[in-house]
C-alpha cells in the first residue's frame, strides 16, 4: 500500500518497484484526488454473487441509506459500484453494477466506500484510460540476438509484442578485436512474421544483438497487471498513469456544479470556489505532460533519434550504422 507516500524523484527506482500494478496507480490516484478527504467506511459481512441484490454489513455505517452509492472493491476484484434502495439496519438492498461498473462476486471482507468523491469502477477506468492514451514519444524497448551464417541475408525473429523501431544494432567483430560493430539491418514484416534482414556484405557468421522499440502491451489491463513486468514500462514511467487518470477526473468533477439538480450534506461545494477543481486538474495534467517530456527525453538520451518519428505500420524501419 502507498499509504501518504508523496510522488518520488523519478531517479529513485525502488520507490516504482514497490508500486507496479494496476492496483497500485488506482491507490495513487486516490491519494491525488482525495487528499486528506476519507470515505466512511465499512465490510460486506457474508460473501455474494453477481445476482445478490442484498447483503449483511459487518459495522452497519451511517452512511449507507435509501439513495447513496457505495463502491466495493477488494485486491483482486475490478470494483463495482451500487445503489442503495434500501437499508434495514445491517440488511442492505442494492441495483447492481450501476454507472458502467460490472455485477461482481464478493468475498466476505470486500470493502465498501460510502459516496466516495470518485468510485473505484471511475478511477479504474481512469487509470487504464491513462495508459492507453499515453504518447507515441514514450515506448517499451526490447532485445533480441540473432545468429547469421555466412550465405543468409535473413532470419525470421519471434517478437511477441510487436515492433516500432530499431534503436540500435550490433554484431561480432569482423575479426578478432574484443568489441561490437555497429550492424546494418531492417526488420520487415511478411503477414505478421517478422524478419531481420542484413544489409551488409557478408563475409562470415555473426550473431547480432537488436534493440528495439515496441508498444506498451495494453491488451489486458486487471488490478494485479505489472506496469513493468507485464505492459513493458520502465520503472521509472509508473507514476505517470496516476497524474493521467487524476487530471481526467479532476476536469469531469467541475461539471457538478452545473447540475442544479445536485444535493446531498456530502458535497459541500459551497466550501470550493469555482474553478478550483479546473485549476487543479490543470495542475495534474501539466505535472502529467511535464513527466512525459522528461520520460521522453530520457529514451532520446539513452537510444538517440528513432530512425522515424511517429509510431505506424509502416515497414521496414531501417538503422543505418553511423
Amino acid at each position: 500500500m502507498l499509504g501518504g507516500v508523496g510522488i518520488a524523484s523519478p531517479s529513485n527506482n525502488s520507490y516504482y518497484l514497490t508500486m507496479p500494478t494496476i492496483a497500485d496507480s488506482i491507490t495513487e490516484t486516490k491519494r491525488l484526488l482525495n487528499s486528506n478527504t476519507r470515505s466512511e467506511l465499512d465490510l460486506i459481512e457474508v460473501g455474494i454473487n453477481d445476482t445478490v441484490t442484498q447483503f449483511k454489513l459487518t459495522h452497519n455505517a451511517d452512511g449507507i441509506r435509501a439513495g447513496s452509492y457505495i463502491s466495493v472493491s477488494n485486491s483482486n476484484t475490478a470494483p463495482e459500484t451500487m445503489y442503495v434502495t434500501k437499508r434495514n439496519q445491517f440488511d442492505v438492498y442494492v441495483l447492481r453494477g450501476m454507472d458502467g461498473s460490472t455485477a461482481q462476486t464478493w468475498a466476505a471482507g470486500s470493502l465498501i466506500e460510502v459516496e466516495p468523491r470518485f468510485t473505484g469502477h471511475q478511477i479504474y477506468q481512469a487509470v487504464k484510460q491513462a495508459i492507453h492514451a499515453l504518447p507515441e514519444n514514450v515506448y517499451a524497448v526490447n532485445t533480441f540476438t540473432a545468429d547469421f551464417a555466412t550465405s543468409e541475408q535473413s532470419k525470421t525473429v519471434t517478437l511477441a509484442n510487436g515492433f516500432t523501431n530499431i534503436l540500435s544494432a550490433t554484431r561480432t567483430a569482423r575479426s578478432s578485436e574484443d568489441r561490437l560493430l555497429k550492424f546494418n539491418c531492417k526488420i520487415q514484416e511478411y503477414d505478421g512474421t517478422y524478419k531481420l534482414i542484413r544489409q551488409e556484405g557478408i563475409e562470415k557468421t555473426v550473431t547480432a544483438q537488436v534493440t528495439y522499440s515496441h508498444p506498451f502491451v495494453t491488451g489486458t489491463l486487471n488490478l494485479d497487471t505489472d506496469l513493468v513486468s507485464t505492459v513493458k514500462m520502465s520503472s521509472e514511467m509508473t507514476d505517470i498513469p496516476p497524474l493521467g487518470a487524476g487530471a481526467i477526473l479532476m476536469l469531469a468533477e467541475e461539471s457538478t456544479r452545473l447540475d442544479l439538480h445536485a444535493a446531498g450534506d456530502s458535497r459541500g461545494d459551497g466550501a470550493v470556489n469555482p474553478g478550483d477543481r479546473s485549476r487543479y486538474s490543470l495542475i495534474l495534467q501539466a505535472q502529467y505532460d511535464r513527466r512525459v517530456s522528461q520520460e521522453a527525453r530520457r529514451l532520446m538520451a539513452k537510444y538517440g533519434l528513432r530512425s522515424d518519428s511517429v509510431t505506424g505500420a509502416t515497414f521496414p524501419t531501417t538503422l543505418r550504422s553511423h
